[in-house]
């Protein structure tokens, strides 16, 4: 958060759009409106959702080490892996800064969660910490043999850093009962929340598929929770399709409370027809700074030809948007591609990839089975016309279909849409602040089968020769629809011209995928990628030149070369450790170097500013108001670490009238952190 920290407090409406990850990912520190309260606390760097963010880019505008002069065979490959106890169809997720350690969190078909150390490259660690969440669903039972051989945690969960907890949920076989299950864990050690879990059920009213005197309810066996996981305030959302399309189905959205797992919201996309399920390929709901939600819905096989297809009320084969009015939705907006009665009914449908929403602007952008992408206002989506004329823009984006959605790279006042579709070859396609320019810039080399490639970028920003496109792609041929893609490869390549390869993983046998995993993107963060795969496996790349862990467990900073977050770096110091008084009077009140204007106080755009200028307990209150220290979990408090802390005396810029490195101070700073951070 170092460069964060320099930055006036933000009016709560700048907040409120950097909340909902315009123009970033959820890397950034966040506010209240969308996906967390104020989750930038423990790091600057984390991954936490789906996608990266709720806009769903894909994006990590953070990333000061990997490069485009670094990622090539010689530099990077692959670093370790770990065995997990079944298929990995979860984005992985990370974390800075838990317990002192990066760490990397992934979920299993086997219904398991496992935490592991980000940085430990030995092969034989073991995680942090494993949990299981009983017995998954057999695909026998399913019926669906797209997914198997068993069905457990397959959405991305999502993570709010300040809670220490992730949401997820499971499906489960208990005695013949079929369920679905919403968790609440806490990610420092493993363990339930209270009120977890709980069982997932859902009623609405309608005469459509499996309606019983007018009421349907969510069938827990034909009924998949497919998309990451929402968090937007302190709601969770859920999205819910089908396996396999075998009906009776219906596509939903529900909404919970956070905290104690009571189902808020129910919206039902299809109450008087069938099917119409949001599924996303994976891809999580969005939210925009307003916390309205965004789905796309797939297939609806009506054919009956009724005047109001699939019946009154339908939302299947749509792009819609969704306000959260407390105990219910509202449709605000939405799109109906207007030959929906010819290609829904033959699974060419919407739904296959999510959607987009564009960093800085009011548009949505997401494409169909056949190819067709197409580019609407969120605030207008026009409803249904004749040849979609009421859209921003409608092209054939690719071939047949990019199954598991895109990637997008903000770049100045526009940026760069990814798609690589199955039968297809990467595209990129520039946004020039109001539409996309056409052709697509379009790299000749990678004709790939089904399901295409699924895609992540990292950059520093801006900055040039660190954009890079990350792909996962299985190496079929063919574009029809399989269990499993087969063998694996992961991929780079310069964002700005993606003719430009930069890294193939099947260049060195020593860096081979495995199995990847359908529509299953890579992560990036701090210098490295971590792909889960179908191989019960995730497998870590990055730099071959990179960090080890330290001796006494503290992980060496790949950058720095110094301790980057071991909470028994103060151990250095002699003596007992001082009490905060003397912290206060020595290094922090008035007239000391680390001393903060009692008027202007410390800036971080995390929890709005703290001072230390009127006495020490004040100043103590803003330090833990600020997220810098925790004293619940003090390992965990970042006012002295390497990498974050805001303090010159750890590389950081604070205080601004004395940015001055003090190795006394940061000695007794992580001294009194060890011994508890009391305000004593």
């Amino acid at each position: 958060m170092r460069s964060a920290l320099l930055a006036p407090v933000l009016p709560a409406a700048l907040l409120a759009l950097a909340a909902a990850g315009l123009g970033a990912c959820t890397t950034e520190d966040l506010g209240e409106a969308a996906e967390t309260t104020e989750q930038g606390v423990a790091s600057n760097v984390h991954v936490l959702t789906s996608r990266n963010d709720v806009n769903r880019t894909g994006a990590n505008p953070r990333e000061k080490i990997l490069t485009t002069s670094n990622v090539k065979a010689a530099t990077f490959g692959r670093l370790f892996s770990r065995p997990v106890d079944g298929q990995v169809y979860a984005q992985p997720l990370y974390v800075g800064g838990v317990g002192g350690k990066n760490v990397v969190f992934v979920a299993t078909e086997h219904n398991s969660v496992y935490a592991f150390d980000a940085d430990d490259t030995r092969a034989s660690a073991s995680p942090l910490w494993t949990r299981s969440f009983g017995q998954p669903v057999s695909a026998t039972d399913t019926g669906c043999g797209l997914l198997g051989p068993e069905v457990g945690i397959t959405s991305t969960p999502v993570i709010d850093v300040q809670a220490k907890t992730m949401w997820f949920t499971t499906r489960n076989e208990e005695n013949g009962q079929y369920l679905h299950k919403l968790h609440a864990l806490d990610i420092v050690t493993g363990q339930p929340r209270p009120n977890s879990p709980v069982v997932i059920t859902a009623q609405a009213p309608g005469n459509g598929h499996g309606s019983v005197n007018g009421v349907i309810e969510l069938d827990p066996l034909r009924t998949m929770q497919r998309p990451g996981l929402l968090k937007v305030g302190n709601k969770i959302y859920l999205g819910f399709a089908s396996l396999c399309d075998i009906s009776p189905y219906h596509g939903w959205v529900l909404g919970y409370d956070a905290t104690t797992l009571a189902q808020t919201n129910v919206h039902i996309t299809t109450p008087n027809g069938g099917e119409g399920g949001i599924w996303n390929g994976g891809v999580g709901l969005n939210a925009d700074e307003n916390g309205d939600i965004y789905y796309t819905s797939a297939d609806v096989y009506d054919t009956s030809g009724q005047p109001e297809f699939n019946g009154p009320g339908n939302l299947g084969n749509s792009i819609v948007r969704l306000h959260d009015d407390g105990s219910s939705f509202t449709v605000v907006t939405k799109f109906t591609p207007f030959d929906t009665r010819i290609f829904s009914p033959q699974d060419r449908s919407l739904g296959n990839g999510g959607g987009i929403l564009i960093p800085g602007t009011n548009l949505f952008v997401a494409g169909d089975k056949r190819g067709v992408t197409f580019l609407v206002d969120r605030d207008d989506m026009g409803g249904q016309a004749d040849q979609d004329a009421q859209i921003v823009q409608k092209w054939q984006g690719t071939a047949r279909g990019a199954w598991g959605g895109g990637a997008y790279y903000k770049k100045g006042s526009g940026g760069f849409y990814y798609l690589w579709g199955t039968g297809d070859r990467l595209r990129s396609y520039r946004f020039n602040g109001q539409t996309f320019d056409l052709p697509p810039l379009v790299n000749t080399t990678t004709l790939t089968g089904y399901p295409g490639g699924a895609l992540s970028v990292s950059s520093d920003g801006e900055t040039p020769g660190t954009a890079i496109l990350w792909a996962v792609r299985g190496k079929r041929t063919s574009p029809a629809l399989a269990a499993s893609t087969g063998a694996g490869t992961l991929l780079a390549f310069d964002a700005d011209d993606i003719t430009k390869q930069l890294y193939s993983s099947d260049d060195d046998p020593a860096d081979m995928l495995g199995q990847a995993t359908k529509f299953a993107p890579p992560t990036i963060a701090k210098g490295r990628v971590f792909v889960g795969t179908s191989s019960n496996q995730l497998v870590v790349y990055g730099l071959k030149n990179a960090s080890t862990p330290a001796a006494d467990g503290g992980l060496a900073d790949s950058t720095t070369g110094t301790d980057a977050g071991s909470s028994d770096a103060a151990n250095d110091a002699s003596g007992p450790p001082p009490t905060w008084t003397q912290l206060y009077a020595q290094y922090f009140g008035p007239g000391t170097p680390g001393h903060c204007s009692g008027t202007g106080g410390c800036h971080t755009n995390v929890r709005g500013g703290f001072k230390c200028g009127t006495n020490k307990d004040e100043c103590y209150s803003g330090l833990v108001t600020a997220g810098l220290i925790d004293p619940m979990s003090p390992a965990q408090s970042i006012l002295a670490s390497p990498t974050d802390s805001p303090l010159a005396w750890f590389g950081g810029s604070m205080p601004v009238d004395a940015p001055t490195p003090n190795p006394a101070a940061a000695t007794a700073v992580k001294a009194w952190v060890n011994a508890g951070a009391q305000n004593d």
